[in-house]
């Protein structure tokens, strides 16, 4: 019995040993995978916890450690740890230059050999969103989570009240601006304490005022000058429209700004088309019942192209130094992909940049401005995402100095030039030579 009580024993002890095993072995075959994003708000950081979960449960092997932080912060705490042993494995980040600056530093992952690799993967996404996330030399580094553009939402009792008609050229648009102040109304809410909402009046602008030939210079950062007399044309038609903007803009955040659209103290705001969640969603919105419409920003007649829509696609990107890039990559095909993206439709009333994922969207302002993208010639990049970082700085800088008044569009001008100047020598020394 003793014996037969050893050899029980014995076996139990070698099951709970196999066990431990079992799971040790578990234990180390878990991939952990990083996963940083900027959408800490709801519903859009519930959204992104949602969907990594379900990804998780079909995948027991994952484990994402997720991230978030607010813009501002989020943008310079990318900095930081991008080039560090402590780089998120997938992360959100703007497409143009913020990126490509990683990209010269060999800190970004190439996905154009998977996308090569899968035909129906690549053949599922819509080619002038996936432009944006592409290199001048064919590099595709990111896939876009939310499709985005510019355009001018205004309030149509305010715009009835006052005679005015939705306006196609920039005399018209001055016309409606005093229109609407003449009869007691602010033409246009505003925000610029963050600076960027400037950047994207001015990009805008630079789209009309200057050609694309020279754009394309001065938008490369070893080449740039900004001497075209298209950029102070620009900062002049800005000066233009400062009377129209309610008061201290410059000591107004965006968000603010939309909701003083909302709450229907202004007429018109320049908004982002993935900002109409947050007005026309019931349970999120700041006024469901709000009666507004958009329009495209009015036409600049100059040597630019009018044809363009500001605004440009936003979304995840793999590190270079992950330990897991197939499973990020394989990830960001099913988060990324038509399946997920009819549910971010309709979930959180942003669409991604697979084809077909308006199924089930009820909401015609969302279907509206998906349009806009889809119906447009060509998408132009936001202006602070595509300049080089300092002559960026002094450009945000100068606009907001313009808007108070400080400086005059030929002195803004003027420190913007020795600015590119400076650029080209620090960005020739951060390009790796060949």
């Amino acid at each position: 019995m003793k014996r037969t009580a050893k050899i029980f024993a014995a076996a139990a002890a070698g099951a709970v040993l196999a066990g431990l095993t079992m799971i040790s072995a578990a234990a180390e075959e878990t991939k952990q995978i990083k996963f940083f994003h900027r959408f800490p708000d709801e519903p859009f950081n519930s959204y992104i916890e949602r969907k990594l979960a379900e990804y998780e449960e079909m995948h027991p092997e994952i484990d994402f450690v997720i991230e978030s932080a607010q813009n501002a912060p989020y943008k310079e705490k990318l900095k930081v740890v991008v080039g560090g042993d402590d780089c998120p494995d997938i992360f959100f980040s703007w497409c143009g230059e913020f990126t490509e600056r990683f990209i010269r530093q060999d800190l970004i992952l190439d996905l154009t050999p998977y996308l090569d690799a899968d035909q129906e993967w690549k053949d599922s996404l819509i080619e002038s969103q996936m432009i944006n996330y592409t290199t001048t030399d064919g590099m595709v580094y990111g896939i876009p989570f939310r499709l985005d553009a510019k355009v001018m939402f205004y309030n149509i009792d305010m715009f009835e009240e006052a005679g005015c008609e939705v306006p196609t050229t920039w005399d018209e648009f001055l016309e409606v601006c005093q229109k609407l102040q003449d009869a007691g109304y602010t033409p246009i809410c505003y925000g610029n304490q963050d600076l960027w909402p400037s950047a994207h009046y001015i990009g805008t602008l630079n789209q009309m005022t200057v050609s694309d030939e020279v754009r394309a210079v001065d938008y490369e950062p070893t080449t740039g000058e900004f001497t075209d007399e298209g950029y102070q044309k620009a900062m002049e038609l800005y000066c233009d429209l400062i009377p129209y903007f309610n008061e201290n803009s410059n000591g107004i955040t965006a968000d603010m700004a939309r909701s003083n659209f909302c709450m229907e103290m202004g007429a018109m705001y320049y908004a982002e088309l993935i900002e109409i969640p947050y007005i026309s969603d019931p349970t999120t919105g700041l006024n469901a019942d709000l009666n507004y419409g958009m329009f495209v920003f009015p036409e600049v007649e100059g040597p630019g192209n009018p044809g363009i829509l500001t605004g440009a696609p936003e979304g995840f990107v793999v590190s270079s130094k992950t330990e897991y890039p197939d499973e990020c990559v394989e990830f960001l095909k099913w988060f990324l992909g038509q399946e997920s993206g009819i549910d971010e439709a309709q979930s959180i009333g942003w669409f991604d940049a697979a084809k077909d994922t308006t199924e089930g969207v009820t909401d015609q302002m969302l279907l509206d401005g998906y349009n806009i993208i889809m119906n447009a010639e060509q998408m132009g990049p936001w202006f602070d995402n595509v300049l080089y970082s300092t002559v960026c700085d002094e450009y945000l800088t100068a606009v907001s100095d313009l808007t108070n008044g400080d400086v005059t569009p030929e002195e803004a001008m003027t420190k913007i030039q020795a600015k590119a100047k400076e650029a080209q020598t620090l960005a020739a020394q951060a390009t790796p030579e060949e």
